[in-house]
């Protein structure tokens, strides 16, 4: 799989976010939606961190061969992997599932930023390029890692 210049620029600007702590506010193009999930507030911190590790290590294994799924069972936090449907007969993702999204060229949106808000909920901030885009698998982390629902602020 040989990844476009465009979808590597995507990935980096994502990277230097997310090693940044999110401090980079440049955005030369699409647009930031929020997005806001409810914990408990003894974990919420947890979530935080976890949520970011995630999405690290997908990134820093995006610009490379895409793992399998045996390497991602691995690769990402036993917890958040053991959280997944095994079966193809549930309406409940699999991990599989959920790693299709994440796939460079079935990235639709990057993420932007994520916060606390409070002492107990998240402000998720992603990048799109398009509207309407598949977020699903957005909600599917923050649900799996133990937030209530994940609902788009409004604007």
């Amino acid at each position: 799989m040989t990844l476009s210049e465009t979808i590597k620029r995507k990935l980096e600007d994502e990277k230097d976010r997310i090693l940044s702590s999110f401090s980079v506010t440049k955005q030369d193009e699409g647009f930031i939606v929020d997005y806001i999930a409810d914990c408990d507030e003894s974990s919420v911190k947890n979530v935080l961190d976890t949520s970011r590790n995630i999405f690290r290590l997908i990134n820093e294994n995006s610009l490379t061969i895409w793992p399998s799924l045996d390497e991602w069972s691995s690769i990402l936090p036993k917890e958040f992997v053991n959280s997944f449907s095994d079966s193809t007969d549930s309406d409940d993702w699999t991990l599989s599932d959920w790693l299709y999204w994440f796939e460079p060229e079935n990235r639709a949106w990057f993420l932007w930023n994520i916060e606390l808000i409070g002492n107990k909920s998240l402000k998720i901030s992603i990048l799109v390029y398009e509207h309407p885009f598949p977020w699903e698998a957005l909600e599917v982390l923050f649900i799996k890692l133990g937030t209530g629902e994940v609902k788009e602020m409004d604007t």
